[in-house]
């Protein structure tokens, strides 16, 4: 494998930038592994940036061209989505190849295909136009993978082997996954894809203490705050480099500044700032949310492991452990494992201690009633049940703010009905439904999107099935 020197760097994660450029490098195919939010995308984008390959490399860096491949983009989930995808993402990548006629053409062919047959010719000769046009070696960054990859046609990543088995020097991949792929299909084709990143594999780390400080930085800028040190110390201390919780507390933070009278310069009021900040913290439901959204990436024996931490008796899985630490949810501090960050460390003791009866919702249409293990809720409001109703119906499905307005208050009211209204529903809807509303198990918000009904009876863990 050969070695590269690498220039200075202005952005964040340069030790992953410098790993995954040495890969591509040496055109070896590499699946990044981090779980939600940890800014998988943030780097595969920084990747796609040129000047990044140039600062990284040199002049070597002129000769690869790396195009990011959000499959969250993809217009269906299906062969077709994807090799749609895929196509538009080389032609969005420049001028070079935006203005390259066989490669438009095939990708026309491919969106209006005569039969199915020519899908995957048509990206075929896609593809192979483009690398034959383009003096660069193609890398393409496969985002948010993990949904395609477990869902669509196996033949697809049968057909990825095959080109790249024909092409190894022109043409290489990287995926971005939460788990590693092996984990997540099965299957002679699916597996002969898998092998091309059997012997590379890249976890990615939640951010170092100066990358937290540079977002820090950032966030004091957009907002023009004053944070001191104490309060970086307090930032890492919670968020622990995972950049939407450091977004979350400095937010916190800067509101708890911002509404305080004390005179900030003096140590205690500082003292009580923190402390009111951290109360918010407990509380604070986006965090929470993002909390949950990395403990259910977890499998039930890492959740095991992880509520272990906090039960004496427990007799650690040494296997499930070091799996834990290689995912960078845990680490092992003065000799003893504790996970990632303080705001996933007391999410994950709640459910040490929260081993509560299960607790089911259901919702029956007919009568209008609302049952909490069979016993009725507190009356609802015609809103209130309107909301209620409508979530049910798409029960573990996003529902955005315009299907609320349209379903519970009605088309002629998409003018007047303003989110700080629909929250405030949510907000009243909560506290007649929830258990303990300040941390919801049944309505979940799923940020910038909506929000999400989730029933099922809560097991031992304190996890919602």
């Amino acid at each position: 494998m050969s070695t590269l020197r690498f220039g200075d760097s202005s952005y964040m994660r340069r030790m992953d930038v410098q790993n995954l450029v040495e890969f591509l490098y040496n055109m070896l195919c590499v699946q990044v592994i981090g779980f939600s939010n940890v800014g998988k995308s943030s780097l595969l984008r920084l990747l796609a940036q040129p000047d990044v390959w140039t600062q990284e490399i040199g002049e070597a860096g002129q000769d690869y061209l790396a195009v990011y491949v959000d499959c969250n983009r993809m217009l269906e989930m299906s062969d077709h989505g994807f090799y749609e995808l895929v196509l538009r993402c080389l032609i969005e990548s420049g001028p070079e190849l935006a203005n390259l006629p066989e490669l438009n053409e095939a990708y026309e062919t491919l969106v209006a295909p005569a039969s199915d047959f020519q899908i995957p010719l048509s990206f075929n000769q896609g593809l192979n136009a483009a690398l034959r046009h383009t003096p660069a070696k193609v890398a393409l960054l496969f985002d948010e993978f993990d949904e395609p990859f477990s869902q669509i046609d196996s033949r697809v990543f049968l057909n990825l082997r095959a080109l790249r088995d024909r092409l190894t020097n022109k043409l290489v991949f990287v995926t971005a996954t939460d788990t590693p792929l092996h984990t997540q299909r099965d299957g002679r084709h699916a597996t002969e894809f898998v092998e091309l990143f059997a012997q590379h594999s890249w976890y990615l780390a939640p951010l170092t203490r100066p990358d937290v400080e540079r977002l820090v930085h950032r966030y004091v800028q957009a907002y023009a705050v004053e944070f001191i040190a104490a309060d970086l110390d307090l930032i890492h201390e919670w968020a622990g480099g995972h950049p939407n919780l450091v977004e979350g507390v400095c937010t916190l933070l800067d509101q708890c500044l911002d509404a305080s009278d004390s005179v900030l310069s003096e140590p205690t009021a500082r003292w009580e700032i923190h402390a009111r900040v951290i109360r918010a913290l407990r509380t604070d439901e986006h965090l929470n949310a993002e909390c949950n959204t990395i403990w259910l990436g977890c499998s039930d024996e890492e959740q095991q492991e992880l509520v272990g931490l906090y039960d004496a008796s427990h007799m650690p899985d040494q296997a499930v452990l070091a799996k834990l630490e290689r995912r960078y949810l845990v680490k092992q501090v003065e000799g003893r494992a504790q996970p990632f960050c303080r705001l996933f460390s007391e999410f994950v003791r709640r459910r040490a201690v929260d081993n509560e009866v299960a607790v089911t919702l259901w919702v029956d249409m007919n009568r209008g009633d609302v049952l909490i293990n069979g016993d009725p809720v507190e009356p609802l409001t015609n809103l209130e049940f309107k909301l209620i109703s409508l979530l049910f119906q798409n029960t573990d499905r996003i529902v955005d703010k315009y299907q609320i307005v349209t379903e519970v208050w009605g088309e002629d009211y998409l003018d007047d009905v303003d989110d700080a209204r629909v929250e405030k529903l949510i907000s009243r809807l909560r506290q007649k439904i929830e258990p303990d509303a300040g941390e919801p198990r049944f309505i979940t918000t799923v940020r910038g999107r909506g929000y999400r009904l989730i029933l099922g009876e809560r097991n031992s863990d304190g996890v919602t099935g």
